[in-house]
């Protein structure tokens, strides 16, 4: 039963294909629809690591989405089942990666810690990067609001690049206990094309502590996994009050 929500995330794709290949949209609102048709089916987790999968697995096999309705649903079918998890494949942990002063928690599977950074912690799954810094509210001059804290991270990140551009602009994201103010860049760093995602996390207003957080990729890996950045920062805790 667990298929079904790859195949109904299909046949919707289906319905409003056009001759157009794989955009930046497609790949989302396939990635977003898919989730959303899960249910409770499976974890959230579990559902945006098979829907990124599945994505994948479409765009090696059909250049453009109107190619891939010559698919078949036995085969829909086949492919659905090879992005879910089995018992044969070995089981990955989650790990807790606290930061250096132990204030927050990072709940990651798949990812190890570089500890030689300058960051308060700084991992890697072997594509991507994830920078993060933790800040105290009452270290700012009074009136300093967490939006300006994030903007001021994209200006000095960014000034450091070439050919910036916005790709998502500064926007709210609310999760039970945190807020997340998150905004989308790509920008070349020497000879490499990038995808930044800024992130600043708001525990709310019992708490001072908010966490800026960088994710960095090549673009293609960056934008077929900004879901699973977003359950990661979802997931992050305050392991302490200040």
């Amino acid at each position: 039963m667990k298929i079904i929500l790859l195949i109904a995330v299909l046949s919707l794709t289906y319905s409003c294909a056009q001759s157009k290949g794989w955009s930046k949209e497609d790949k989302k609102e396939f990635i977003l629809g898919c989730v959303k048709s899960n249910k409770g089916k499976v974890s959230e987790e579990t559902a945006i690591e098979s829907c990124n999968c599945m994505l994948d697995k479409m765009m090696d096999k059909y250049s453009t989405l109107t190619d891939s309705q010559q698919m078949k649903r036995e085969k829909i079918k086949e492919m659905a089942v090879s992005c879910l998890p089995t018992n044969e494949k070995p089981r990955e942990y989650v790990t807790l990666y606290k930061t250096k002063d132990e204030k927050v928690g990072f709940s990651l599977k798949g990812w190890t810690e570089d500890p030689t950074n300058v960051f308060d912690l700084q991992c890697t799954d072997g594509k991507a990067y994830m920078s993060v810094f933790v800040h105290n509210m009452k270290n700012f001059e009074t009136g300093t609001s967490k939006k300006s804290i994030l903007e001021n991270y994209v200006k000095n990140i960014m000034s450091k690049r070439a050919n910036v551009e916005e790709k998502e602009a500064l926007m709210e994201i609310n999760n039970d206990n945190q807020k997340i103010y998150q905004t989308t860049y790509t920008a070349d760093l020497g000879d490499s094309k990038n995808l930044y995602s800024f992130n600043l996390i708001d525990f709310g207003e019992d708490n001072n502590l908010v966490v800026f957080v960088l994710f960095s990729a090549l673009p293609s890996y960056g934008e077929a996994n900004i879901q699973n950045w977003n359950y990661i920062l979802k997931n992050v805790k305050a392991l302490k009050t200040e």
